[in-house]
């Protein structure tokens, strides 16, 4: 069972933009997996359903928070989006009242050989196209 209440999280992306903080390489991973270009963007898909078939994976204690005497718990998903399987995982910092996005990627667990054989086969691309 999750720790947050992942309709709570979506209600930030849509209520409570500016204390959802996406951190370490979340834009760089939303960028070049997903083809979500800002934060705008990728709050967007959050709120706007793009994580489809979202499944709960675990809750862990965050192991890089600064402040050990308080711990902040993460949840953790896996999602699909188009023909991608992601993940994401989340948590909410009580203290500053803000949702931090620790993770967003393509999960370990997608099948990374059909992946690569439809990108060399020009499937990627149209499939990206069709999309837009």
């Amino acid at each position: 069972m999750s720790y947050y209440r992942y309709t709570d999280f979506k209600k930030a992306c849509k209520n409570d933009r500016d204390n959802v903080i996406p951190i370490n390489n979340v834009l760089e991973n939303a960028r070049n997996h997903f083809n979500l270009n800002t934060k705008s963007q990728l709050i967007d898909f959050i709120q706007n359903d793009g994580l489809e078939n979202l499944t709960f994976v675990n809750t862990k204690d965050w192991e890089n928070n600064p402040n050990k005497d308080k711990p902040i718990k993460v949840d953790a998903y896996e999602f699909t989006s188009m023909y991608k399987l992601g993940y994401i995982a989340f948590m909410h910092n009580d203290e500053t009242n803000k949702w931090l996005i620790k993770s967003f990627h393509l999960s370990s667990n997608s099948n990374m050989v059909i992946y690569l054989a439809m990108e060399k086969a020009g499937l990627i691309n149209k499939l990206e196209e069709e999309h837009e």
